[in-house]
């Protein structure tokens, strides 16, 4: 029989939906930025562009990856406060959550490509920079707490 109160109620597999998709971009990030590596024979460090036309596209995305995509997770995790019921708080705190990965691992994804392409190193160490940002944004239930700013009983609902 079908519950109403079912309905207003968060997925119990909240935490676990967000910690896969967290794991899944830095791994995918991991693993084409190692097989690109690998794949390319020219190994040099070069912070100038010399013949890479989108040496600079690839140094702003990563900074509005990083920078951007953090305020606009802020933005959007502010919108969530005023919402009364905790379902809706989770779902904006997951979609805003991985529209924040995104821009990120998409900067990540460019720069593998530019390596792929010009095989300066410079774009890998991007890469490796922004994976260490991912496991800093690593969501946990404080986290999800602190950023929602949830109170007493939607802390137990979500089992915190």
């Amino acid at each position: 029989m079908y519950n109403n109160q079912d309905a207003i109620k968060p997925n119990p597999a909240f935490f676990k939906i967000i910690s896969v998709i967290h794991l899944a971009m830095i791994l995918g990030q991991l693993f084409f930025g190692t097989a690109v590596f690998y794949i390319t024979n020219n190994f040099q460090i070069n912070l100038k562009p010399n013949g890479d036309p989108l040496f600079y596209v690839a140094v702003f995305l990563f900074l509005f990856g990083i920078f951007g995509g953090s305020f606009i997770f802020k933005q959007q995790v502010a919108k969530l406060a005023g919402k009364p019921l905790l379902i809706e708080k989770t779902q904006g705190y997951q979609s805003a959550l991985i529209i924040r990965f995104a821009l990120a691992e998409g900067a990540s994804l460019f720069a593998i490509v530019r390596h792929m392409d010009h095989g300066n190193l410079f774009y890998l160490i991007m890469v490796g920079v922004n994976i260490l940002y991912f496991l800093w944004m690593r969501p946990t239930k404080l986290k999800v707490a602190d950023d929602l700013n949830l109170n007493y009983e939607d802390k137990i609902a979500l089992e915190i």
